[in-house]
């Protein structure tokens, strides 16, 4: 990741994370093979690898696994292949279960599968950038790539003269991740990223940032109609984001839409944290094995002769202790 990549090992589901390592981010010819080296000193039973992106998702192209077109920040990853890499490394065969997606969607497919009563939900995380996930009906969003909601197009905060960086080439476009992410906010309120946590719970800076993220959740329900919107990464650990963001998202709507999930305080339980706190990234990641992993012994199950299925089903109740997971921390 942009930062630090993360290892770790779970046993039983993917938040019983029992090991865990930490590795600076330089370049993919540095990183990677001291992650293999740290994954081949242990054992498992699926992979499951998220990134960054943009990454590409779709197993029929020959950049599948790759991270793909990033800023300049991180162009030491541009169109490096991070999945392949990994699985020739580690000597894995074809049949090994591993999952890849975005370092957003990985963790929006777990906070769906914590909540049995919604069928769609949005993944935020908020810190050194701006990623959106988006899970409908038990899938993560693909379509043409993969959702890069980080840099939609938000209305400037009234007397806003922060120039912002620019990813797309649009006049008065002015991107979400560009207005609201950590480096944005320390930069308005003349303070270092890691002073942020200093600062009052009044002062404007935080509003400014209510502002834009309500502005995103009021985009999301228009356009997709999430039922929850899950908002984490570091710079929503400042906790009185959340009420502003309700309250903003509501005005904004101007009932709208007009459900009472939005319209009343019933909202403080659509747009919400992570039930995984700081870990939902890693978490996700995790989740992703596991669903390879189940995939896999699914197929095995189906393809078992009806005598041979309690058996079979035993196995991958073992085999399901442990997962391992390559991803980064915001």
């Amino acid at each position: 990741g942009g930062t630090t990549w993360v290892t770790s090992i779970a046993v039983g589901s993917p938040s019983n994370i029992t090991e865990r390592g930490e590795f600076e981010t330089t370049s993919p010819e540095e990183v990677i093979p001291r992650v293999v080296e740290w994954l081949k000193q242990h054992k498992f039973d699926a992979l499951g690898i998220c990134s960054f992106g943009p990454i590409d998702v779709h197993e029929d192209s020959d950049t599948y696994g790759f991270i793909t077109t990033v800023p300049d920040t991180k162009k030491a990853w541009r169109n490096a292949d991070v999945l392949n890499k990994i699985k020739s490394l580690l000597e894995l065969p074809d049949s090994f279960p591993i999952g890849w997606d975005t370092d957003v969607n990985a963790p929006a497919l777990a906070e769906y599968d914590s909540d049995e009563t919604i069928s769609s939900c949005a993944y935020v995380t908020v810190g050194t950038g701006v990623g959106v996930g988006l899970v409908i009906g038990g899938h993560p969003v693909h379509g043409l790539l993969h959702g890069e909601g980080g840099h939609i197009s938000v209305p400037r905060y009234p007397g806003d003269d922060y120039p912002g960086a620019k990813n797309l080439n649009c006049e008065n476009f002015d991107e979400l991740e560009s207005m609201c992410c950590s480096s944005a906010l320390a930069a308005r309120a003349k303070c270092t990223v890691s002073q942020l946590k200093d600062l009052p719970d009044d002062h404007q800076v935080w509003d400014i940032a209510a502002h834009y993220l309500a502005c995103m959740c009021v985009n999301f329900i228009l356009a997709a109609s999430p039922e929850k919107i899950v908002l984490s990464g570091g710079v929503m650990l400042r906790k009185c984001l959340f009420p502003m963001i309700r309250a903003k998202t509501q005005l904004y709507l101007n009932t709208y839409i007009n459900v009472p999930t939005i319209t009343t305080d019933a909202i403080d339980k659509v747009i919400v944290p992570s039930e995984h706190g700081n870990k939902a990234g890693i978490v996700g990641a995790l989740f992703l094995g596991k669903i390879a992993l189940d995939e896999k012994n699914k197929g095995s199950l189906a393809r078992a002769a009806a005598p041979q299925i309690m058996s079979h089903a035993l196995v991958a109740l073992a085999a399901v202790a442990l997962y391992s997971v390559l991803t980064r921390k915001k």
